[in-house]
């Protein structure tokens, strides 16, 4: 079988050189499939306000429902198998235990098939109770039975992408999750459209959908449509995860694994499959717990922001009515005509829309941490301090540097840029208001990622369970609160996490610190991006201010922002931020380096 590429070279490669190189790929493979996803969310909303406005948000709801117990399932299958699989593989290439690296590799494919098979028929078991008893959100079922599919593939995609990454091999991972993406935009936008078109025509001529009979109930009649629409949706991302599958599996198969014929013959021997299998599960039940503590906190975190809305809907619907009558009519907060008032999943999509360009950032920091898991294993197994050192301020300052002027960016710009993407004016105006606190929000969600990465690139595997637990017990809490206070209700839940999540970041970077014994260079790796970001988030603002009202609301935008991006350049350079080291790293790096060395913009 031919090799395609040599995985014991590119282990051998500097830690700066492979970080940055994976980190480039991942992250624009990860830009690309979060622009397409956002596109998804943004042409399903659009979609639906064809076939009235009051419909997109509820549409987003459903679609947000159907994913809150599938990421907790999801999480069980995958949530630490790919950072398992890339931690062991990492280690057994820089102890040049090769036969050892196919032996975790063939161990982990029965493994993963089995939990991946399992985990789907618990998602179809739960739907049921989920959708009708706890969120009382009925309309949700279709489109939760569709996504469980999804968790079979992404188990069996698990164990390649984490091969790949363990090997410092990013390129795989990103092609498959570009392949996932494309077939999801093009299939799913298609099937959503198709059955809202033909389910609508079919109603309005016949009384019927299917197999159901709703004569003159039109509310019901339109939210059943629409929520097979989202569950067809919801079916081209389960084929969009099989495509995904089957490219890594043809990589494999066709391009090799990477590990040379002579290397593995010279290879010491692999250990016992017992003492391998040992391994895995000991090394996945605390990085699967961390993951798991999080995901059953964000659905703990949806099922009380949703019946506390629910209930304050039940009780106070005159003060929900005050706030957001210029959108809804009142059937959707009061009910009627044997119509359960659907207030509560509005409110919900609308935050699920704002939440959905937070994702967008948090998505790029979570591949600076998988790009560093293998680094800083590598560094801390060999006892390297100055490469852990290296290695630890590149994913800091790589993390700030994006997350901070994203961040503060959504938050200036939170309404002209829900205005941008969105049409219907309920998510335009609740989610641009959710939108304004979320962005400062994602400072903090962006950080943690990379911190628990490194902690458990570190070996210290318990501690991002412990940090997710606390997080996830003070975000609950502080939700509840402002969540059923009727003048803030849905704002609430941003609040809730804003408190949670800072207060990790924090821990969180201190026991990093404590346990790798290294101190980095936060004015370089923080303090620099930040100033950067403050100022750059300022000329956004001022920027969008003076061109509004005299263009295009969408061009306005996009000044501000390549307005904001420019700035941010120059104050970085201006205070030198990178380093020439860095700088070589990239395409046409020397001529760079030299020219910005000549005008001392480099450190």
């Amino acid at each position: 079988m031919s090799k395609k590429y040599n995985a014991v070279a590119n282990a051998e490669q500097s830690v700066s050189s492979t970080f940055v190189k994976g980190a480039a790929i991942l992250t624009v493979s990860m830009i690309i499939v979060k622009v397409f996803g956002l596109l998804d969310k943004v042409i399903l909303a659009d979609i639906y306000s064809m076939f009235g406005d009051s419909l997109a948000s509820m549409g987003v709801g459903i679609y947000n429902n159907a994913y809150e117990v599938f990421v907790v399932i999801f999480t069980v299958a995958t949530g630490g198998l790919p950072i398992v699989i890339s931690r062991l593989i990492s280690e057994n290439m820089t102890q040049k235990r090769y036969k050892d690296v196919k032996l975790v590799h063939r161990i982990s494919i029965p493994l993963f098939a089995i939990v991946g098979f399992v985990c789907m028929l618990a998602m179809v078991a739960v739907s049921f109770p989920y959708a009708f008893y706890f969120i009382k959100s009925p309309y949700a079922i279709y489109a939760m039975i569709a996504l469980a599919p999804v968790i079979l593939f992404g188990c069996l995609t698990s164990i390649y992408r984490g091969y790949y990454e363990g090997q410092r091999n990013m390129f795989p991972t990103a092609v498959s999750e570009v392949i996932e993406a494309v077939v999801k935009l093009v299939l799913g936008a298609l099937f959503a459209f198709l059955i809202m078109k033909f389910g609508m025509e079919h109603y309005r001529a016949t009384g019927r959908f299917l197999f159901i009979n709703f004569g003159n109930n039109h509310i019901d009649a339109e939210n059943t449509i629409l929520a097979f629409s989202v569950a067809g949706n919801i079916c081209g991302i389960s084929i969009a995860s099989f495509c995904s599958f089957l490219y890594l599996v043809l990589k494999y198969k066709i391009g090799g694994d990477g590990i040379p014929a002579e290397y593995l013959e010279n290879s010491v021997d692999a250990r016992q499959k017992r003492e391998t299998f040992a391994i895995i599960v000991k090394t996945a039940l605390p990085i699967v717990g961390g993951a798991l503590v999080m995901s059953i906190g964000s659905l703990i975190d949806a099922v009380i922001i949703q019946n506390v809305l629910f209930n304050l809907a039940g009780t106070n619907a005159k003060a929900l009515f005050e706030q957001y009558k210029a959108y809804y009519p009142p059937e959707v907060f009061f009910g009627g005509k044997g119509n359960q008032f659907t207030i509560h999943t509005r409110l919900w999509g609308c935050y699920g829309a704002s939440l959905t360009l937070m994702q967008l950032v948090t998505a790029v920091t979570q591949v600076f941490g998988s790009s560093a898991m293998p680094n800083v294993t590598s560094a801390y197994t060999k006892g390297n301090k100055a490469e852990l050192k290296t290695s630890i301020e590149t994913v800091l300052k790589m993390t700030m540097m994006f997350t901070l002027p994203m961040a503060l960016g959504l938050s200036v710009l939170a309404h002209p840029v829900m205005n941008f993407i969105y049409a219907s004016p309920d998510l335009i105006n609740i989610g641009g208001n959710v939108l304004t606190l979320m962005g400062i929000t994602t400072i903090f969600t962006g950080i943690i990622t990379p911190i628990c990465s490194m902690l458990n690139g570190i070996g210290r595997v318990k501690l991002p369970m412990i940090l997710y637990t606390i997080c996830m017990l003070v975000k609950i809490g502080t939700s509840w609160i402002f969540v059923s206070m009727p003048e803030v209700n849905i704002q609430g839940a941003t609040a809730g996490s804003l408190i949670s999540y800072a207060l990790i970041c924090v821990v969180g970077m201190f026991l990093l610190v404590k346990y790798s014994k290294i101190v980095p260079n936060f004015f370089s790796t923080t303090i620099k991006p930040l100033i950067g970001a403050v100022g750059s988030s300022a000329v956004a603002f001022f920027v969008n201010k003076l061109c509004e009202g005299h263009m295009n609301h969408r061009l306005s935008t996009i000044i501000a922002i390549l307005a904001a991006a420019v700035i941010y350049i120059a104050i970085l350079l201006i205070l030198r931020t990178f380093s020439a080291q860095e700088v070589r790293i990239l395409p046409k790096g020397e001529k760079i380096a030299k020219t910005l060395e000549k005008l001392h913009l480099i450190g």
